[in-house]
């Protein structure tokens, strides 16, 4: 028997498509404030060129509401993917 065969890669993919977005969307939640800020200031140098060209309370509303997408999407993929068979 391999060590690593065709249905266990399956399920690691399964499994990464389902956790990631998760992990990424409780970071965008629980992230503190100074370290949304350098986020924010970051990604506006990269596009715009100047660090404040998005206002902060609109970036940190755009962090939680994505943050919650990614974690329904976990829910939902962890359903569709991993727990549908199960039940």
């Amino acid at each position: 028997m391999q060590l690593l065969n065709l249905s266990f890669a399956i399920v690691l993919i399964k499994m990464v498509i389902c956790i990631l977005p998760g992990v990424l969307g409780i970071f965008m939640i629980a992230s503190s404030e100074e370290k949304k800020r350098e986020l924010r200031n970051t990604i506006c140098s990269k596009l715009f060129g100047v660090s404040n060209a998005i206002p902060y309370p609109k970036f940190a509303r755009t962090m939680v509401v994505m943050g919650t997408l990614l974690l329904i999407f976990t829910l939902v993929a962890s359903w569709f993917l991993l727990l549908q068979e199960l039940f």
